[in-house]
């Protein structure tokens, strides 16, 4: 069973820890840190993507990105509608970080699993008669 320090004990800790300067001034510090962290940006990352951000980041050409928008792997939003209905030109696609995070976690590689290497039984030959008497 763990020791437990009385009531009293602990509160009169907890007060010695709020006298000493340099216990003040960390607390004071980490409170101040928190305070940052609650109000820094949370990522510098841009939410929307262009084909060429894309092609750049995950280091692969901008037409296999277009292959990927085209075949419906990586969702895109189409801000130039042609008015004949046909293809839309390339370079006005824009895509969502949520969209190439979904893309990625559903195109990772799961390693195999271990399987130890299987011995090889060992082959005998046939026994051959000795004619020479070795």
């Amino acid at each position: 069973m763990a020791h437990q320090t009385p009531y009293r004990e602990r509160n009169q800790n907890r007060a010695s820890i709020y006298r000493c300067s340099v216990c003040k001034d960390l607390l004071t510090n980490l409170g101040r840190f928190f305070d940052m962290l609650k109000t820094a940006p949370r990522s510098n990352r841009p939410e929307w993507l262009t084909v060429d951000d894309i092609a750049q980041e995950l280091k692969i050409s901008k037409s296999i990105v277009y292959r990927l928008i085209r075949n419906g792997e990586l969702e895109a939003v189409d801000l130039v509608v042609s008015e004949d209905g046909g293809l839309p030109q390339k370079g006005h696609y824009r895509i969502k970080r949520s969209a190439l995070d979904r893309y990625l976690e559903a195109k990772k590689v799961k390693p195999p699993s271990y399987q130890p290497p299987r011995r090889a039984s060992s082959q005998r030959f046939p026994k051959v008669k000795n004619h020479l008497g070795l």
